[in-house]
């Protein structure tokens, strides 16, 4: 089990505090690139593998050898970092050309299509009549299953990049206003609604269990809520760079994977049994046979032990974004380095692979949104009055541990007011 632990002792200069600080709006998710990157989860089903990919292409592979089956095109990438929904033999996606696409999973020919006003950039969930998706456009959609025609649609303040979670006739999602929703699923009517102080960003379907619902947001905590009523129950701070990914639950324990590099391990009860420390953001995990598996933005698939400890990793070339699948004693999984990998969980070798062709998609930086703001308790000279620095942590800092050692520049202020009494950007105006 390993910890993260960020220092500053290469500096030469005594410190008070620092703080990460959110600075605008995360919206990473609208601006990643074209290109042969596989960021999709993985949906297993019919003897074979699905998966969306930024070439604009939806595929279709024999999950025992890799070979592909057929391939879908739609006009632009398949909705992110989400597994597609597979229910009576249909395959149901998003697409960042604004449509939502239903396609025989056994042929890949295209059932319907349903045109938004925006990128669709997550998966949907469905149910026995209907399935349900978020857009860009800021609306909740439900549509017929077989026809693809709208039920209802229910509008949100901001865009929605959040993938839904159906249970008990209610409807679960969350909205980039900062709000997580709970719909009649039948109607689309608002049953309640629960604020929070960022963007609900979620690529992974929410965690729903007794009657309690656990979502993330990108004010860093993750919360319990009573399913019912949309009381809070509990809530966790996981890291400081928001959290864009649902927990999942297995023998009692909660895991959670946070953007600020570790992998929380929590009670039932919201308290936390430990954690485990990577060099960036991790992806959505799944667990097997009391193994944990999960994928970072440091380019490693990795494999612990319930106790958190690490048993192995595999590297790729590229960062590891959507959740993978485990399929006949293998994981299967995809990366940015334009690559779907299949490892045998017992002999840690490649399976096979898949390449999907092309060049890695551009993914904007995973911190930018954020600042390091360093406070120096020291007489203020008349120079010192408002520095800033761009530093790039990995180059400058040397071996830290936890999101802080990647290929990012982070922005670092320091501002000077008097002895003991610092500036905030409020302070400025700015």
């Amino acid at each position: 089990m390993k910890e993260s632990a960020f220092s500053f002792d290469n500096f030469s200069v005594e410190m008070g505090d620092f703080e990460v600080r959110k600075v605008r709006k995360y919206d990473r998710i609208w601006r990643i690139g074209h290109g042969g990157s596989i960021s999709s989860g993985i949906t297993v089903g019919n003897g074979k593998i699905y998966f969306g990919c930024r070439n604009h292409f939806f595929y279709a592979l024999d999950a025992n050898s890799g070979e592909l089956v057929w391939k879908f095109q739609a006009s632009d990438q398949i909705s992110g970092a989400s597994a597609p929904v597979l229910r009576n033999d249909a395959l149901y996606f998003g697409s960042y050309d604004f449509n939502f696409y239903a396609v025989d999973a056994g042929t890949g020919r295209m059932l319907w299509k349903f045109k938004t006003e925006g990128v669709i950039a997550c998966g949907a969930c469905a149910d026995d009549e209907r399935v349900y998706f978020g857009s860009r456009d800021n609306f909740v959609y439900a549509l017929d299953l077989k026809t693809g025609r709208l039920v209802w649609k229910f509008k949100t303040r901001d865009g929605i990049a959040s993938v839904p979670a159906v249970d008990g006739g209610r409807l679960f999602i969350g909205s980039f206003d900062q709000n997580f929703y709970c719909l009649e699923a039948k109607t689309g009517r608002l049953i309640w609604k629960f604020p929070t102080q960022g963007e609900v960003f979620n690529y992974t379907e929410f965690l729903i269990n007794n009657d309690i619902v656990y979502f993330g947001s990108f004010d860093n905590f993750l919360r319990a809520v009573d399913a019912g009523t949309g009381r809070l129950i509990w809530k966790f701070q996981a890291g400081t760079y928001g959290i864009s990914a649902g927990p999942v639950l297995y023998k009692d324990v909660i895991y959670q994977g946070g953007r600020d590099g570790n992998l929380y391990a929590l009670s039932l009860d919201g308290k936390l049994l430990w954690k485990f420390a990577t060099r960036e953001i991790v992806v959505p995990v799944i667990c097997h046979d009391d193994r944990i598996y999960f994928g970072s933005g440091d380019q490693n698939l990795y494999c612990l032990d319930l106790n958190g400890r690490e048993l192995w990793r595999f590297q790729t070339q590229g960062t590891i974004v959507g959740k993978p699948a485990i399929y006949d004693g293998e994981i299967i999984f995809g990366s940015y380095d334009c690559n779907l990998y299949a490892i045998n969980i017992k002999t840690r070798e490649l399976a096979w692979k898949f390449t999907s062709g092309g060049q890695p998609s551009y993914f904007p930086p995973p911190f930018e949104s954020f600042e390091v703001r360093i406070r120096i308790p020291r007489e203020p000279r008349a120079e010192d009055k408002k520095k800033t620095y761009d530093l790039n942590l990995a180059e400058d800092v040397g071996e830290i541990g936890g999101a802080y050692k990647s290929r990012v520049t982070y922005q670092i202020s320091t501002q000077y007011r008097e002895k003991g009494k610092y500036q905030t950007t409020d302070s400025d105006g700015l």
